[in-house]
């Protein structure tokens, strides 16, 4: 039996993707560790002389996509948060499931350090049925608009490198390159409603620490 892929190895398989593809419109994609580094962290304390906020925890990914509207400059920051749902785990789903339900406000944390959009993505092994993966992504689809949170949701299936849409539509199988855009789109359209100096300064120490102008 083929061993079950885990979600450490699903982010660097994004990344191994997105780099091989070229997508366009896609200026860069970094780990979110990133911020956890030397460069953030100076950036903020010694020039812009900000208090590092703590806990700092950071994004999975990092999507830095060409912003047509110069809202602040021509990037579009984009902090993406995954959690990946494994066959290794359906014993014992309905645990996992609503342990995410309580978690999905996490990526909001991320507005605060400055990211222009955040966005929620939930990834199910291509094992896991439709229905549970319906009723799930739905709630928690919901939820995010009924509360008119500022953050996007999306939930894919995942099976050889395409994603089976959930969320925030219902769509067959389609390549990275189609799911990127998605991203893309949508986050143009739900931006950071904070705005002031210091969410600029984080923002700027951002760029800084991913190495964008």
């Amino acid at each position: 039996m083929a061993r079950d892929i885990r979600e450490s190895e699903i982010i660097n398989k994004l990344i191994q993707l997105v780099n091989t593809e070229g997508i366009s419109g896609l200026e860069k994609i970094e780990k979110g560790s990133i911020l956890k580094g030397k460069r953030f962290r100076e950036t903020i304390e010694r020039y812009y002389r900000r208090k590092l906020l703590w806990p700092l925890i950071e994004a999975d990914l990092i999507l830095v996509f060409e912003d047509w509207e110069n809202i602040f400059d021509r990037n579009l920051i984009v902090a993406l948060e995954t959690k990946y749902f494994s066959k290794e785990i359906q014993s014992d789903l309905e645990k996992q499931l609503r342990q995410a339900y309580r978690e999905f406000g996490q990526p909001l944390r991320n507005l605060v350090y400055g990211f222009d959009s955040i966005v929620l993505w939930h990834i199910f092994h291509e094992s896991i049925e439709d229905e549970k993966i319906d009723m799930y992504t739905n709630t928690v689809g919901e939820t995010i608009k009924k509360l008119d949170l500022p953050m996007l949701y999306f939930g894919t299936k995942f099976s050889k490198n395409r994603f089976k849409f959930y969320q925030p539509w219902s769509m067959d199988y389609q390549d990275l390159r189609y799911l990127i855009e998605c991203f893309k789109s949508s986050c143009r359209k739900k931006r950071n409603p904070l705005k002031g100096e210091e969410i600029k300064d984080f923002r700027n120490a951002i760029k800084v620490a991913i190495g964008i102008p």
